[in-house]
């Protein structure tokens, strides 16, 4: 336990942790590129990405390759548990905003096992569980971080919140303005957004004296 607690005060492990989200993209990307038939991402919700069959009836092939899609989910909520994990460790936001965000990767890694296939109510719970959290608490992450960062990254973060919130709003609400798709995307979009902006801020920021030597500290005495 101590040595996690010693990788997790690590800032580039925060920072590489919040870029394998881009797993997501390219998982996303692949599934409905193979996908056999008219996939939009306006129109088209994530969860079908996930299931080998679709459709009004489910008896419409979809991709073959969609456990990509699952995999990629399940490793992106992962990741943003982690980057949650070491913003706790790190002490750089409020403990309750971080456990908000680190409920959210859950869930969304949570969407990519249980699957529309395997139960379409709890897989589309896990998501919006991503949604509502996530995008509440990297608005708060944004606002109240005091981690060394630029204003210009900071911003991104706080815009990237807002549109994450009004995605997930337009989702709930039924409006047409994205599709049901496209706001899904756009509440998922921005949380990810915001944790790539947020957590890249350890790969330009050295550690301080005190945390690394509080880490190796940690480490040694599991020793």
């Amino acid at each position: 336990m101590l040595r996690l607690l010693g990788w997790l005060a690590n800032p580039r492990v925060t920072a590489w942790a919040s870029l394998s989200t881009l797993l997501f993209f390219a998982a996303e990307w692949v599934v409905s590129a193979t996908w056999r038939g008219n996939y939009g991402y306006r129109e088209d919700l994530l969860g079908p990405l996930g299931v080998a069959f679709c459709g009004p009836a489910g008896e419409w092939p979809c991709s073959r390759l969609y456990p990509v899609m699952n995999v990629g989910l399940v490793v992106t909520g992962v990741a943003v548990a982690v980057v949650a994990a070491g913003w706790i460790v790190q002490r750089v936001t409020d403990r309750g905003h971080a456990i908000l965000l680190m409920v959210a990767g859950f869930g969304l890694a949570a969407s990519g096992v249980v699957t529309n296939r395997v139960d379409y109510s709890w897989n589309l719970t896990a998501i919006v569980t991503f949604m509502t959290l996530g995008s509440v608490s990297v608005l708060f992450v944004a606002l109240g971080s005091t981690a060394a960062m630029s204003v210009e990254r900071r911003g991104v973060a706080v815009v990237a919140g807002v549109a994450s919130l009004l995605g997930f709003l337009a989702f709930v609400g039924g409006h047409d303005i994205f599709g049901p798709g496209g706001a899904q995307r756009t509440a998922v979009y921005g949380v990810l957004v915001a944790v790539i902006a947020l957590g890249t801020a350890g790969l330009r920021r050295p550690q301080t004296p005190g945390r690394h030597t509080a880490g190796s500290e940690l480490v040694g005495n599991t020793r």
